[in-house]
């Protein structure tokens, strides 16, 4: 059994975020955050966000509750994002993992080079 680089970790994790859009524009979003977030707060941040980046586009790309919960869930299970229980709302922290993935993506699109699928 073949043992995993950083790099083929980091390009996994990279192509998962890219087949969910918005968990990627939500790492970015926490990142500029850069303090706790409430969920409902995180789905404002990173339409905010992408608004800021595209002006143009009227779709943005958390639309609904379904989409938040499900972008959150997956970003919480590869460890991307901590999770921390307040009362009955959970606040959001990006990761030392979800950090690596911005950075090494921040570096692949440097070297203009594209995620495969």
């Amino acid at each position: 059994m073949a043992l995993m680089t950083r790099e083929a970790i980091l390009e996994e994790l990279l192509k998962a975020t890219i087949v969910n859009e918005n968990m990627m524009w939500m790492l970015a979003a926490l990142k500029i955050a850069d303090r706790p977030v409430q969920k409902e707060q995180l789905r404002d941040v990173t339409n905010k966000l992408y608004k800021k980046i595209h002006p143009e586009v009227e779709e943005l790309p958390i639309r609904s509750r379904h989409l938040l919960d499900e972008a959150a869930a997956m970003l919480e299970g590869a460890a991307l994002v901590h999770v921390s229980e307040v009362a009955k709302s959970k606040r959001y922290t990006l990761s030392l993992l979800g950090q690596e993935v911005l950075n090494y993506r921040h570096e692949r699109n440097l070297k203009g080079k594209e995620v495969k699928q």
